[in-house]
């Protein structure tokens, strides 16, 4: 008999559970380095743009999830895509059909350029965007320090000064370096016409506390790079907690200068002052130059995703 699924909007409060366990289904198989935990899933619902009753969708087979799709709808007309279908029921157009109903919702709501990611050894995955015309663009993954691994100190070039954002506590020069720092790194949202609430207070304060939030000025007082950080903020599949550091920005005329080694070697500085944990390290667009540098230090790849483009019509 042909195989037969229907597709419809997420209802967390009685699809969670399930969800987590065909997520985990996945991750067993396919091993991309997903948290599918009921933590993480229920912590999601308070993403800024994470609409279940609008931007999310559930497929079903014989009464049981086998598939799920989301569109995530970012600044600047740009919006990131997950489809995610169980190995046993691909092949089926589960997939493409989750597919085409988030690209319809990424141009509801005006959206002209659109990401998906794909883990770099799921072939299925790969093979699957290339399939519907996405176009590689970069990479963005996830590597470790070691607790033990022992480091230089931090030196900046004279004139240089790193403050937290506590001390320098301006939403709009958050907002300039979250935009200037990562320019032209694929994965990074660039927000280029904040509103007035965001103007107050940036969206990004939700996910780090003033306090670890680095900021690089130059000589002149110009913003030049940014380093969050969020202590015990990362919880590996089997349980392991780790702290987090968001891969650094530095602006272009400083970025092949090898100004994100000092920029990590601060933030593994002030991380340790809580406590001597694993670190793992977030990069969204970084080029292999920045990659050797987190390398040299000391820090391994854990896993590393190719990023696909696509522009809408």
């Amino acid at each position: 008999m042909e195989n037969t699924f229907t597709i419809r909007h997420y209802v967390p409060e009685q699809d969670l559970s399930e969800l987590s366990h065909l997520l985990t289904e996945i991750e067993s198989l396919d091993r991309d380095g997903e948290d599918t935990s009921e933590e993480y899933l229920r912590a999601s619902l308070a993403w800024p743009n994470y609409r279940p009753a609008q931007d999310v969708w559930v497929a079903e087979a014989e009464g049981k999830l086998i598939g799920y799709g989301v569109a995530f709808e970012q600044p600047s007309q740009q919006c990131t895509l997950y489809v995610v279908v169980h190995p046993s029921q691909r092949r089926k157009g589960v997939g493409s059909q989750l597919l085409d109903l988030t690209l319809a919702r990424a141009q509801e709501v005006g959206s002209k350029r659109i990401l998906v990611y794909a883990n770099e050894h799921n072939r299925a995955s790969n093979l699957f965007l290339k399939h519907h015309e996405f176009e590689p663009v970069s990479s963005v993954g996830s590597l470790k320090l070691n607790a033990q691994e022992q480091l230089p100190s931090t030196e900046f070039p004279n004139g240089f000064t790193l403050k937290s954002y506590l001390e320098v506590n301006d939403p709009l020069i958050l907002l300039r370096a979250l935009n200037i720092c990562y320019q032209d790194m694929w994965g990074h949202q660039h927000n280029d016409n904040p509103t007035e609430e965001e103007r107050k207070s940036p969206p990004f304060l939700h996910y780090y506390d003033a306090n670890d939030i680095l900021l690089l000025f130059d000589e002149k007082d110009s913003i030049v790079g940014i380093c969050s950080l969020k202590s015990q903020g990362k919880r590996e599949g089997n349980g392991e907690i780790s702290d987090l550091l968001d891969g650094p920005g530095i602006i272009q005329a400083y970025r092949e200068q090898g100004y994100q080694r000092p920029m990590v070697l601060a933030g593994i500085q002030h991380l340790r002052q809580r406590g001597t944990r694993p670190i793992t390290l977030e990069f969204w667009g970084d080029n292999e130059n920045a990659l050797n540098i987190y390398r040299s230090l000391g820090f391994e790849m854990v896993n590393r995703y190719v990023a696909y483009h696509k522009e809408l019509a």
